[in-house]
């Protein structure tokens, strides 16, 4: 009982140090504060902080061996197409290439196409010999056209400076002449 009292007394301090940590960092503290309290020390940990049991295993674990477990966030999820595809960037790219240009009045640099996605998808089956199966969808070309620089639009061909009042007048004196 003095323990839990000890502990409740403490709590706010093992929360502001928390508050600071992440990773392997805080679970060898939460470890330490359950191997500390003894015995239901590791049950008391879990529901007070709000953390799972593998969890405080693991700290656990850590802090006994010395050694820290990478968590990997960025190994995990699902893998690019370019994975399975590994010459779909560059197909995707020489498409492309053939029908973008700049802005035709180069206030930026960046490059347009008037392809759509569908039609890059189209061009990759007929064309580049890809089996309509292992295509990825309209989405992911869209997205992979981006991440490559290009974007979609209707590209407006420049216009026309705008008539002035003296044109009618020079081109009738050049008749004349």
């Amino acid at each position: 009982m003095e323990i839990i009292e000890a502990f409740e007394s403490f709590y706010s301090v093992f929360e502001f140090g928390l508050q600071k940590m992440n990773g392997s960092e805080r679970r060898i503290y939460l470890a330490q504060i359950a191997l500390s309290l003894g015995y239901g020390g590791q049950r008391l940990v879990c529901d007070k902080f709000g953390i799972d049991n593998k969890t405080l295993q693991k700290g656990i674990e850590e802090f006994t061996s010395g050694n820290f477990i990478k968590d990997a966030f960025s190994e995990r999820g699902r893998k690019g197409i370019e994975v399975y595809l590994p010459n779909l960037l560059n197909d995707i790219k020489n498409i492309v290439d053939s029908e973008s240009q700049i802005d035709p009045k180069f206030y930026d640099n960046r490059l347009f196409t008037r392809l759509t996605p569908e039609a890059i998808r189209e061009q990759l089956y007929r064309q580049k010999g890809y089996k309509e199966s292992e295509l990825p969808t309209v989405q992911t070309i869209y997205n992979k056209v981006k991440e490559l620089g290009y974007n979609f639009s209707k590209i407006q061909k420049t216009k026309p400076i705008k008539k002035i009042a003296e044109t009618d007048a020079i081109f009738k004196k050049n008749k004349a002449d």
